[in-house]
C-alpha cells in the first residue's frame, strides 16, 4: 500500500496526495507498459515510450491550496524543466501539463481534479547512497600506478571499504568529492573513476553517470563549470562505468569524502 504520492517540482516546491488535506484516488501512474523492438519476427528488446498517466486528486481544504496546485505543476511546464513524482521511496521524471477540474464549484472546501502527466523517461527509479568518509590514520605515500598514467598517484594504507551494489542489475553512478583536493580519485571494482585537476574548499566534483552524462565543479554559488575534459580514460579508468551487483571494493586517498549514489530502474514503485 501507497499511503502518499509526492510531486516535486525542478525547484524543490512540493505538493503531497495522501498527507494532509490533500488525497489521491484513482490512477494509472503505477501500471506498466513497454514497447517492443523486433527483426524477422522475433523480439530483440524493449524500450519506454513517452507515456501519457492521469491521477485523480482530492482537496479538503482552503482555496489557497488549489492555487498552489496550480503555480507548483506549472512551473515546469513553462520552463520545460520536469518535476518528479516520489512513491515508495522512488521516483519519476514528469511533467503535468494538464489538469482537470470538478466538484469545486458544488462544495465549499472540497475539490476533485484530473491531473494528466506526462513522461518521456517513464521509469521508476530508486536510489542507494553510500560515503567513504575521511581518515587521519593513514600513512600515505607514493604509486607507480600500473596503467602508465602521466603521473604517480597517492595512495593511503587501509583506506578502502566493501561497497555493496543492493540492487539486481549493475548500477549507474553518481560520485560526489568535495575540495579541498587534488586530482581525486575512487577506485571500485577495479575502475578507477578520477578528474585531473584542484577542487578548492567550498567546491564539489561531481561526476555524473546517471541520466546526462556529465563531470562538473559546483562552486559555493551553484554555478557549475564543466571538467569533462579533465577526466581519466586510459585503460581501467572509465569515468561512468556501472558498479556491479553485490561486494566490491572501493579504494581512495583516505584524505576527503566520496558520495557514491548507485541508480536502479524500476517498472513500478513497489
Amino acid at each position: 500500500m501507497i499511503d502518499v504520492i509526492r510531486y516535486v517540482n525542478s525547484i524543490g516546491e512540493e505538493i503531497a496526495f495522501g498527507d494532509g488535506c490533500w488525497h489521491y484516488g484513482e490512477t494509472d501512474i503505477f501500471d506498466t507498459s513497454r514497447a517492443h523492438r523486433s527483426i524477422g519476427g522475433r523480439i530483440t528488446g524493449f524500450e519506454e515510450d513517452i507515456r501519457e498517466m492521469h491521477l485523480r486528486v482530492e482537496l479538503e481544504g482552503p482555496e489557497e491550496e488549489r492555487k498552489r496546485l496550480a503555480d507548483v505543476t506549472a512551473y515546469d511546464v513553462r520552463t520545460g524543466r520536469p518535476g518528479r513524482l516520489w512513491a515508495n521511496g522512488c521516483s519519476m521524471s514528469c511533467w503535468i501539463p494538464g489538469i482537470s477540474s470538478s466538484d469545486w464549484h458544488q462544495l465549499d472546501g472540497m475539490y476533485t481534479a484530473e491531473l494528466g502527466v506526462v513522461s518521456d523517461d517513464p521509469v521508476w527509479v530508486r536510489a542507494a547512497s553510500v560515503t567513504l568518509e575521511s581518515r587521519d590514520d593513514l600513512v600515505v605515500g607514493g604509486l607507480d600506478y600500473p596503467h602508465d598514467y602521466p603521473h604517480d598517484y597517492l595512495y593511503s594504507s587501509g583506506a578502502s571499504v566493501v561497497l555493496e551494489n543492493p540492487f539486481r542489475l549493475p548500477a549507474k553512478c553518481d560520485i560526489y568529492i568535495p575540495g579541498p583536493c587534488a586530482d581525486p580519485y575512487v577506485i571500485i571494482a577495479g575502475n578507477r573513476y578520477q578528474v585531473l585537476g584542484s577542487i578548492e574548499r567550498g567546491q564539489l566534483l561531481a561526476i555524473r553517470g546517471y541520466g546526462d552524462r556529465e563531470i562538473v565543479v559546483r562552486h559555493s554559488d551553484g554555478t557549475e563549470r564543466s571538467l569533462f575534459d579533465r577526466r581519466v580514460t586510459e585503460d581501467g579508468a572509465r569515468p561512468f562505468a556501472e558498479i556491479p551487483v553485490g561486494r566490491s571494493v572501493a579504494s581512495w586517498s583516505g584524505s576527503y569524502n566520496v558520495e557514491v549514489v548507485m541508480y536502479e530502474e524500476r517498472c513500478s514503485p513497489w
